[in-house]
């Protein structure tokens, strides 16, 4: 196998399990913040009924799902991250928004929340790709002994 293909290669095989890994990430993201949670409560400040979600939970799972994303495309490729964990993170919440609703309403949530995911998720695999581009690049100076790390 030549040098240009295994590099293919790798990538191909390094990109995959990147996708997977982000995918169930991402749906692990919503699974721990947010599927638990469905049942409307009571604002007594607002006066009103709102939810399902707290927004201390949308906060906590829009943070964790931008680190996890990052941290991902530190080792796989972004953009394989990006689409994994928007593709998990979606699809689970499509599923268990259509499972519960009687309006069809989910179609216009989820069609929301997708560029949301697209977003964020690219924001956050092009950060963890520059941390790795200037992490590599500050390990070679430093073994070579110029010390310049910017």
């Amino acid at each position: 196998m030549g040098t240009e293909q295994a590099a293919r290669w790798s990538w191909l095989t390094g990109g995959w399990a990147g996708f997977v890994l982000a995918l169930l990430v991402g749906a692990a993201t919503y699974a721990v913040w947010l599927a638990w949670d469905n049942e409307n409560y009571y604002d007594a400040a607002l006066g009103a009924y709102q939810g399902p979600y707290r927004p201390m939970q949308v906060v906590g799972c829009g943070l964790t799902f931008v680190v996890v994303t990052a941290l991902l495309a530190l080792r796989w490729p972004p953009l394989a991250v990006a689409a994994g964990s928007t593709v998990g993170f979606w699809l689970f919440w499509t599923i268990q928004a259509g499972s519960s609703d009687q309006t069809g309403l989910f179609l216009f949530g989820s069609i929301l929340l997708f560029p949301v995911l697209v977003a964020g998720s690219g924001l956050a695999s092009g950060i963890g790709f520059v941390l790795r581009r200037r992490w590599r690049r500050t390990t070679r100076s430093r073994q070579s002994g110029t010390g310049d790390w910017r």
